[in-house]
């Protein structure tokens, strides 16, 4: 029988506690679920991932995709029934638990959960809990599979990055939306194309600010394709290392409508 073509597979953490991996991922196991599960805290995660990165996935134009939704062995009952029932419209969706462990093998394990040996090529990306992507991304990078991975020979990965989008500031002074091309891979709007017999890869395995040093990459900055969010509860102090404000308030409110069937009112009525 042919091999099929392209899996296609996401991964969201979802208020994920690990070894390392994250800016206080270093402290203990208890003094991090403290943190994380605060109520406060997950209520805020809950808005931005009902209202941005799920809407995002339910409502892309090609739908032939899986996408794991990694969450604590400890997170609380109430959230993770919570989590299930949101997820449950999206098809391909699926909620994994891992313990406290390192994260990236967390991640891989999860990956090489749903990795099947039927297709040729294996792509995962990645999508935080509080960001968007547009409708059209799982349909563009299947499509740009031949031009970029189909004709390589040595087996190693090809990366996607999709460096153009907004960025959505949550703040007690009200909200703005800006633009911004990045020069480097954000972890939102990149994927990772890697043929099966080196499947062991996967869209986590580098930092993704430093993937071109060690991947082919294709970097791709005519299509908006994220919406980041900027709140009191990022990992890290974002950084910016292209150029901002690039549009119009008009272009913008025309991206938010054309690539993410959102508007500029909704977005506003986030709250921090």
């Amino acid at each position: 029988m042919p091999a099929k073509e392209n899996q296609v597979v996401g991964l969201v953490r979802f208020s994920y506690i690990s070894k390392g991996g994250f800016l206080h991922s270093s402290n203990p196991q208890e003094e991090q679920e403290r943190k994380i599960f605060a109520q406060d805290r997950m209520e805020r995660r809950f808005q931005f991932f009902e209202n941005l990165a799920l809407r995002s996935l339910l409502h892309q134009n090609d739908q032939d995709f899986r996408c794991i939704f990694l969450v604590s062995k400890s997170l609380p009952k109430e959230y993770r029934e919570r989590l299930e029932d949101l997820v449950a419209p999206l098809k391909g969706g699926v909620v994994m638990e891992r313990p406290f462990m390192p994260q990236y093998r967390a991640i891989r394990a999860c990956y090489d959960t749903l990795r099947d040996e039927a297709y040729k090529y294996f792509t995962s990306f990645r999508l935080d809990d509080d960001d968007m992507l547009d409708v059209g991304f799982i349909e563009r990078i299947r499509k740009m599979l031949p031009p970029v991975a189909r004709d390589k020979n040595d087996g190693e990965p090809v990366v996607l990055a999709f460096n153009k989008g907004l960025f959505l500031e949550v703040g007690t002074k009200g909200n703005r939306i800006f633009d911004g091309c990045e020069r480097t891979p954000l972890g939102i709007g990149t994927a990772m194309i890697t043929p099966l017999k080196n499947s062991g890869k996967n869209i986590y395995s580098r930092n993704h600010r430093k993937l071109p040093a060690f991947f082919n990459t294709f970097s791709e900055v005519s299509t908006p394709t994220w919406i980041r969010t900027i709140h009191v509860d990022n990992d890290s102090i974002p950084e910016f290392t292209g150029t901002l404000d690039n549009h119009t308030e008009t272009e913008i409110n025309a991206q938010l409508t054309d690539s993410f069937g959102i508007s500029r009112k909704e977005l506003m009525l986030f709250k921090p």
